[in-house]
């Protein structure tokens, strides 16, 4: 028989080894989260040697910023029995960091003991990495950087075979919540929703804001989804004036590799944490968690029609006229797309709407742009001079491979420059808008002129006035209608058409459906006007202004 006490010191040394061999730091706490033991490369983490950490709080080595995430973490580990991956950054000497991986385990020995391994980070999500995609006060993502992370975790199981699983979180009346409360306790309420959040995701990175009151997470499976909710609505009682709190809705999906792919299937799930985020009502997180593998299946069928429509070319481009105010003359047109009854939706506004809900909207635009300068240039072979502006999604001009591509096609435009326009639709969409006026200026000057679909009321409108250089700005017809009743509505368009004339920029009226509408707009200064008073979308069209200044 072996040596008892050496077989002991070998197992002991065996598990060292192994805690070592994937770690490069360790503590130990009691309960009250102090430190009773470290080792490791505990001098290049926290700027000390390891002796002189005991009887700290390890908070204290955490940067303030993520001590609510710590304290989250150590909370999962107590009820749970372990926590993470979580990264946290520890300070150093001067105002460095460092950046690492913690994971936690919690024992009843002792009174109650958490052992922690922290490792250097060696991945991050690239989401999280660009300081852009996360929102400055709550450290979550924002929507559409969370919706990158949960498509990599989708690679990410596909090609490790580890799975992970998305959880999307409805907290209904967040909002009316924090207006109740001073600034300090409501800010203090979303960062410990956040905390708790980032404490549960890989890598404490993949939690991210979907919308006012939604928020989701990618994390392992196995994640305790009941206690989180738990944690959550118990924040919220205590911070609730009234003691009442929140409900907390989940909805929790298995990012399975076997069952899902990259590609079509990771554009479904981007379709599904859109539509999460801005229905209210018809799409809960009980149906989604009841129905979400029929919805996916649904989805990929409808993302294969859609290009399918695409790739047929089983769908027409109808034109509707935009007209001089002054001289009722044809100044461009304006090209619309009409599906064929066999696709993906037979209306054409279903149709964008899903196309941008699952990220394929450049696909369709590039194609619109196709369709449109060919009409151009059969017309220009035919002798006549065809102006018609192509709509772009704000989605697709902030896809970097959609704008390479539609540099190659404009190439070929040389001669049609002054009759290809284009507009740019769901400018709301738009995150980054310096990059966004990089691009645009780039197409300004091939010679295209560019106009900004949907301009109306509000600070956030005459933002994008202000950073997006156009040619052309289409008042919302909604806006239109409500200045012809609204008390100070002949104003307000007044002074939105002279701010446009002062900065070089032209007005076009939506929805001009009578004469009382056209005389209204040309009165405050609009120049141009489309609705059905001048022409309903259609497949025929005939030289424009250009054509007629030409032949005058």
């Amino acid at each position: 028989m072996g040596d008892a006490p050496a077989d002991l010191k070998y197992e002991r040394d065996r598990f060292v080894a192994f805690a070592f061999a994937t770690s490069d730091a360790f503590f130990e706490l009691d309960t009250s989260r102090t430190i009773v033991y470290a080792s490791g490369a505990v001098q290049w983490l926290a700027s000390a040697p390891a002796e002189s950490l005991a009887g700290r709080a390890l908070s204290e080595l955490v940067v303030s910023r993520d001590r609510p995430m710590l304290n989250a973490a150590l909370e999962t580990a107590k009820r749970q029995g372990r926590f993470g991956p979580v990264t946290l950054r520890f300070k150093r000497e001067g105002k460095h960091v460092a950046r690492v991986v913690a994971n936690g385990t919690h024992l009843p020995t002792r009174g109650g003991r958490t052992y922690i391994a922290v490792s250097a980070q060696r991945m991050m999500p690239s989401a999280a990495s660009n300081p852009a995609a996360v929102d400055e006060e709550t450290g979550l993502l924002k929507k559409d950087a969370f919706a990158d992370v949960a498509q990599q975790a989708l690679k990410a199981g596909k090609e490790s075979g580890q799975n992970y699983n998305m959880t999307l979180l409805d907290i209904e009346g967040i909002a009316e919540l924090t207006d109740r409360l001073d600034k300090k306790s409501a800010e203090n309420v979303i960062a410990e929703i956040a905390a708790h959040l980032q404490a549960n995701s890989v890598n404490g990175q993949s939690a991210g804001q979907i919308s006012a009151d939604k928020y989701g997470l990618v994390h392992e499976a196995g994640l305790d989804i009941d206690a989180l909710k738990s944690s959550i609505a118990d924040r919220t009682r205590s911070a609730d004036p009234g003691g009442k709190g929140l409900a907390v809705a989940a909805a929790t999906i298995d990012l399975d590799a076997e069952a899902m792919s990259e590609g079509d299937n990771a554009k479904a799930l981007l379709y599904t944490i859109n539509k999460f985020s801005d229905t209210k009502g018809e799409f809960t997180v009980t149906e989604l968690a009841g129905g979400y593998k029929e919805m996916l299946e649904e989805t990929r069928v409808k993302i294969a029609q859609f290009k399918k429509m695409i790739s047929s070319s089983s769908f027409d481009a109808l034109f509707q006229p935009i007209v001089d105010l002054k001289s009722r003359k044809v100044h461009h047109y304006e090209a619309l797309v009409r599906p064929h009854q066999s696709g993906v939706e037979a209306s054409p506004f279903e149709l964008i709407t899903f196309a941008e809900e699952a990220g394929i909207i450049n696909e369709f635009d590039l194609a619109m742009v196709n369709k449109v300068i060919t009409k151009i240039k059969v017309g220009l072979h035919r002798g006549d001079s065809l102006s018609i502006a192509v709509n772009l999604s704000g989605r697709s001009i902030e896809n970097a491979a959609f704008i390479k591509e539609l540099h190659t096609v404009l190439k070929d435009c040389g001669d049609i420059r002054k009759e290809l326009m284009f507009e740019v639709t769901e400018s709301a969409k738009i995150g980054d808008l310096e990059s966004t006026n990089n691009i645009l200026q780039a197409i300004r000057r091939l010679g295209h002129h560019i106009c900004l679909d949907d301009f109306g009321a509000g600070a956030a409108a005459y933002q994008y006035l202000r950073a997006l250089e156009v040619d052309f700005v289409k008042i919302d017809g909604i806006y239109v209608r409500e200045s012809l009743t609204a008390p100070n509505g002949k104003a307000f368009l007044k002074s939105m058409a002279t701010l446009c004339s002062d900065l070089g920029i032209e007005t076009v009226g939506e929805y001009v459906e009578t004469e009382e509408v056209a005389e209204f707009l040309r009165q405050v200064g609009v120049n141009y006007g489309q609705g059905y008073l001048f022409g309903k979308p259609g497949v025929g069209i005939s030289g424009t202004k250009r054509k007629a200044a030409a032949a005058e």
